[in-house]
């Protein structure tokens, strides 16, 4: 009953916040963001204020509470989403491309511009990258990548 409860409220709460539906045409990363380097050092206490941050917003909801990309929303609308514990999920992404889809959304993720500050958005950034092994807080080299969010 209870889970049945949070899916309702996070449905409502997302369709509250404005989800609206981009196509990948309208989710071209202009270049500059592409480049733009994450401002916020990656530590252990930007780490820890971007994990809180992941849990307190609704990160977790869809991408799951480990970042599996599993999270109660994804399973229930059938969503497939990257799993940030992968190395190979980030590879393809730079910081900036996070920030970026992050504050303008893409597809079903709705946009946190104005919901989230810059600095919170860097350090949930620096949070998804300490999910993986191998991961690194200055981003992938390899810009423009694929973002799969049905």
């Amino acid at each position: 009953m209870a889970r049945r409860w949070t899916i309702l409220c996070a449905l409502l709460c997302w369709g509250l916040i404005g989800c609206k539906t981009k196509s990948a045409a309208e989710t071209k990363i202009p270049q500059e963001e592409v480049d733009r380097k994450n401002p916020a050092e990656s530590n252990p206490a930007s780490i820890a204020e971007g994990k809180r941050l992941y849990g307190a917003t609704d990160c977790a909801l869809c991408h799951g509470k480990d970042g599996d990309g599993k999270g109660v929303l994804a399973k229930d609308i059938n969503m497939n989403l990257h799993d940030w514990r992968k190395p190979e999920s980030l590879l393809h992404f730079t910081d900036g491309e996070l920030s970026y889809l992050v504050l303008k959304g893409k597809g079903r993720m709705p946009a946190y511009d104005g919901k989230e500050t810059s600095e919170q958005v860097w350090q949930i950034i620096n949070y998804v990258r300490s999910m993986s092994a191998s991961g690194s807080a200055s981003g992938s080299e390899s810009g423009n990548a694929s973002y799969s969010n049905n």
